[in-house]
C-alpha cells in the first residue's frame, strides 16, 4: 500500500494531514488550489517536503500562516510563536507613546548587542604578538 511510505512523521506532512482534516479538504483539492498534479501532492507526503510557491498558494486559499504550514511551532493563523504573541499582546496594552519607547528600548538593546558580538569577534580573533 503506498500510504505506508509516507513520512507521516514528518512535520509538514503533519501539517499537511492537519490542513485536510480541518479544511475538510483531500489532496486531489490541495492540488487544485496550488496548481500542481495529484502526483505532486503526493510526493509531498512521501518526502516530507512542499515546496515555497505550493505553501504560499495553499497558505493564502486557506487562510493558515505559512510557517505553520511548514511544520514551525507558531500559531496557525498569525504564525506567531506563543512569546512573540505574549510579547505583541503587552505591547498592544500599552498607550501610543510607550509602544514608541519600547520600540526604541529594543532598538538600542540590539545595537549594544551586536556591538558586544563584533567586540568580542575582534578581540577573539586578534593575533597573539599584537
Amino acid at each position: 500500500m503506498k500510504g505506508k511510505n509516507h513520512q507521516s512523521e514528518h512535520p509538514q506532512v503533519r501539517r499537511l494531514n492537519e490542513l485536510m482534516t480541518m479544511k475538510g479538504i483531500s489532496k486531489a483539492e490541495m492540488a487544485r488550489i496550488a496548481g500542481v498534479s495529484p502526483q505532486s501532492v503526493n510526493n509531498w507526503f512521501l518526502r516530507g517536503t512542499i515546496g515555497k510557491t505550493s505553501a504560499l498558494k495553499l497558505s493564502e486559499s486557506l487562510k493558515v500562516s505559512v510557517a505553520w504550514l511548514l511544520g514551525e511551532d507558531v500559531d496557525e493563523s498569525t504564525g506567531l510563536t506563543p512569546k512573540e504573541t505574549q510579547v505583541l499582546a503587552l505591547f498592544r496594552q500599552l498607550p501610543e507613546a510607550e509602544q514608541e519607547r519600547m520600540i526604541d528600548v529594543f532598538q538600542k538593546r540590539l545595537k549594544d548587542i551586536d556591538d558586544y558580538v563584533e567586540k568580542y569577534l575582534r578581540g577573539r580573533y586578534k593575533p597573539v604578538d599584537e
